[in-house]
C-alpha cells in the first residue's frame, strides 16, 4: 500500500541505489541493455522506469552502462526486456539463496517470480 499511497504525495524523493550493489554485484556484470560486459562502474537502472512506479524494487533493477542507461531515459521497455529481466531475476535469487542471503530486498525478488 505504501507504494500506490506515495503516488498521491506531491514531492516524492528519489534515494541512492547504492544499497543495491551488494546484490547485484553476485552476478555477472553485464549490460542489461547492450549485453557487453562492464568494465567501469556500472549504473543500476531501473527496467520499468522509476517515474511509472515510483519505487526502487530489487527485481526492477538491473546493471547498464553509464551510456547505455542515459540513452533509455525514460522509455518503456518491451517484452523482450520482460522476458530477459525475469530470467535474470530467477538467475539472482538463485545465487542469493546460495549465499544465504536473505532480507525484504531478497524476499520482494522472490516474490517477483
Amino acid at each position: 500500500m505504501k507504494k500506490v499511497r506515495i503516488i498521491d504525495l506531491t514531492e516524492i524523493k528519489r534515494t541512492s541505489l547504492q544499497k543495491f550493489h551488494k546484490y547485484l554485484d553476485k552476478i555477472d556484470c553485464v549490460c542489461s541493455i547492450c549485453g557487453e560486459p562492464i568494465h567501469d562502474k556500472p549504473s543500476i537502472d531501473h527496467v520499468i522506469p522509476w517515474s511509472y512506479m515510483y519505487s526502487d524494487d530489487l527485481w526492477n533493477l538491473v546493471y547498464t552502462h553509464k551510456e547505455c542507461n542515459s540513452s533509455k531515459s525514460n522509455r518503456i521497455v518491451g517484452e523482450s526486456e520482460i522476458i530477459q529481466l525475469e530470467k535474470r531475476n530467477k538467475e539472482l535469487v538463485q545465487v542469493l539463496k546460495n549465499l544465504d542471503v536473505q532480507d525484504k530486498h531478497t524476499e520482494e525478488l522472490e516474490l517477483s517470480i
